[in-house]
């Protein structure tokens, strides 16, 4: 991940069971995962699991829409990088080309995970 992207995010800290994310909630931001691991869930199912260097929270912030998931913290701490929708409106003309692909590689799979 951008090592500049990093500097200007807010580092949080979470416990096992909590709920970073929940679905339907409008959009804030997004999370890098620095350590720890979170299950994205929707309606009990499954979607995915998150570790190190992952990102969630990534599409409803691009897209300007509401959580499409549940995002529960599994390990007994998270830490991770918040990316508040503030400061990537200010700085999205300027992230790299690597972390635009990334993001965007993100969507095309998450979406595939809906059909």
């Amino acid at each position: 991940m951008n090592e500049e992207l990093l500097k200007i995010c807010d580092l949080k800290e979470f416990k096992k069971g909590d709920v970073v994310l929940r679905n339907h909630d409008k959009s804030d931001g997004m999370y890098i995962i620095k350590s720890g691991t979170v299950d994205i869930e929707r309606e009990g199912k499954l979607l995915a699991t998150m570790k190190d260097g992952d990102f969630f929270g990534a599409m409803s912030l691009m897209l300007h829409e509401k959580r499409s998931a549940d995002v529960i913290v599994t390990s007994d701490v998270l830490l991770a990088y918040f990316l508040s929708e503030d400061v990537y409106e200010e700085v999205k003309d300027e992230l790299d080309e690597e972390m635009e692909k990334a993001l965007h590689r993100y969507a095309d799979t998450y979406y595939s995970t809906l059909k």
